[in-house]
């Protein structure tokens, strides 16, 4: 915390930046501590739920209770072990968690933009904090410079001067927030649903609070998504912002400030403003795809289960127990016997058919030519058709 408070007055978005994401830090890391204490609720808690877990699955092992199989004991004991492993040791939960959110984004976002930086190794985007505090500070001083020029009395577009100070003033907060102040969210966020993360992974044991789980994954993504997108477009703004950023302070050094110039640059900024807003509203839609994979049980019970004889209301569907393996080697004992016997059946007609044919075919008289089809004709028209050759 003494190192944090080291960042006051480095500039207002160096300053919000290099601060919130030191107390993030600082801030997860004492949550994750002090919640996996050995003496916390929270392990207590712990250790009753895996107790209970463990006898849970070995009570259906044990009696072949639903589609549970010896086979998923190593699977069962890796989920376990894995969360253990998250739940115990902050350095394990720092590197696949915590990390793996706040500081992978930001280094993916600076590979991608690498080749624009190095082409404009000079300008704003070749180091995105200082550029946006620059770009930051020239907007509010060109800003507070129209302001002197258009008088204290001056409002709204009264004139073209105070219609640049205002546009000028706005596009400063703009361009705070859609860079510090997005970014600075999504970190604190980020330092929230790390700092509570333990829970959550518990909650992916029981299958009845895995939702809950799912959902914190959700977030923590949408969170680290939102500073990779964010940083992207931030060099993007600061690349096609730099001419005219140093235009504004040619103007203003000189005191030959045009409106126009400052309603231009100004009009930028809201540009990639909206931009940023869709972006960040698509990290939140591709972190609302994430989808667990169903478990093997699920899909089992779900092919070996009988169907039924009738209809199950909708809402009485939960209230059906699944079939035991007992009741599956039943249902599959009954089901072979009955094709079985259906096979006996058909094999029995196909052989009093054949007989009843050949009977029919020794009566016919002697001298006569059976013709393709006469041992299936009725009796009748066999004996009719014999008298008209006769």
């Amino acid at each position: 915390m003494n190192s944090c408070a080291a960042l006051i007055d480095d500039g207002i978005i160096r300053g919000v930046l290099a601060t919130v994401d030191c107390q993030t830090q600082a801030y997860a890391q004492g949550g994750y501590l002090a919640l996996t204490s050995g003496n916390s609720v929270f392990q207590t808690a712990l250790t009753a739920l895996l107790t209970i877990y463990v006898a849970l699955i070995g009570y259906r092992l044990l009696f072949a209770h639903g589609a549970a199989r010896l086979a998923d004991a190593p699977g069962i004991a890796l989920k376990i072990g894995l969360i253990l492993a998250l739940v115990s040791s902050w350095a394990t939960f720092q590197t696949l968690v915590f990390d793996v959110a706040d500081r992978a984004p930001v280094e993916i976002a600076a590979l991608v933009s690498a080749p624009m930086q190095a082409a404009n190794n000079t300008g704003l985007s070749a180091s995105p904090v200082d550029g946006l505090q620059a770009a930051y500070t020239e907007f509010s001083e060109t800003a507070a410079a129209y302001g002197k020029l258009a008088g204290p009395n001056a409002k709204g577009y009264s004139s073209p001067q105070a219609a640049a100070a205002e546009a000028t003033a706005a596009a400063s907060a703009t361009l705070f927030v859609v860079s510090a102040g997005v970014i600075s969210a999504a970190t604190l966020s980020i330092g929230v649903l790390t700092a509570v993360g333990p829970i959550f992974i518990v909650l992916a044991l029981i299958p009845a609070t895995r939702g809950l789980f799912v959902g914190w994954l959700r977030a923590l993504a949408a969170s680290a998504l939102t500073p990779l997108v964010a940083w992207l477009l931030i060099v993007l703004m600061l690349s096609v912002l730099d001419p005219w950023v140093a235009t504004l302070t040619e103007q203003r050094v000189s005191l030959r400030l045009e409106s126009q110039t400052a309603m231009s640059a100004a009009a930028l900024v809201f540009v990639f403003a909206a931009g940023q807003l869709a972006l960040v509203i698509g990290a939140c839609v591709m972190a609302l795809g994430f989808r667990l994979p169903a478990a093997r049980t699920d899909r089992t019970l779900g092919a070996l289960s009988p169907a039924p004889a009738t209809a199950t209301p909708a809402g009485a569907q939960g209230l059906i127990a699944p079939p035991s393996r007992a009741e599956r080697l039943a249902f599959d004992l009954q089901r072979d016997q009955s094709q079985a016997t259906a096979r006996t059946r058909s094999a029995s007609s196909a052989a009093a058919a054949t007989a009843a044919a050949s009977s029919r075919t020794s009566a016919a008289p002697v001298g006569e030519t059976l013709r393709l089809g006469d041992a299936y004709r009725r009796p009748a028209f066999t004996a009719r058709r014999a008298g008209a050759t006769r």
